[in-house]
């Protein structure tokens, strides 16, 4: 995977996803600014979160598993036809511009809100070995494995699921 430098990441809590809906159709709605988040620029949820999950689990990576659930943009994905067949995609579609939001397993939720304190040296030098975070220094991410624990066991607690806002 090639590293997009661009790629804004914001991770989230919500009750669920009409909550979050509700934000985004406002045009000027930003999830990271409605509810408790966490800043984490270049950490997706499709492969880089998930090699956290796997450090937490310790178990080795492995691409796949279940995949994170699209609830932003709604509406069908504009390249894809009923057929099956690909389409012209037009520039200025939600789609194409995002932002983007998904929602998480809860599965991934309740790995990561065990995350113990003492634990953060060991996942952070595991998960620095993955060729998406090699610009990133390990204090930043002891730091940021702490804040995706809390965050997650907060969703936990209150009964809520996590969600992922990208933007470019």
């Amino acid at each position: 995977m090639i590293l997009d430098l661009d790629l804004q990441t914001d991770y989230f809590r919500a009750a669920d996803e009409t909550a979050v809906r509700t934000v985004l159709a406002d045009k000027e709605g930003k999830p990271a600014e409605a509810f408790e988040s966490v800043r984490a620029k270049r950490i997706d949820p499709t492969t880089v979160l998930r090699r956290l999950v796997a450090a937490v689990e310790t178990k080795e990576f492995e691409a796949g598993g279940a995949p994170d659930r699209s609830i932003w943009p709604t509406g069908p994905q504009p390249w894809v036809t009923e057929e099956g067949s690909v389409t012209e995609v037009d520039r200025e579609d939600p789609w194409m511009t995002g932002p983007w939001v998904v929602e998480l397993p809860d599965e991934t939720r309740d790995i990561l809100a065990t995350i113990e304190r003492k634990r953060l040296p060991e996942l952070a030098a595991r998960w620095a070995r993955a060729e998406e975070l090699r610009p990133l220094a390990t204090a930043e991410l002891v730091q940021l494995i702490h804040r995706l624990g809390v965050l997650a066991r907060r969703a936990q607690k209150a009964q809520q699921h996590l969600y992922c806002a990208l933007s470019g």
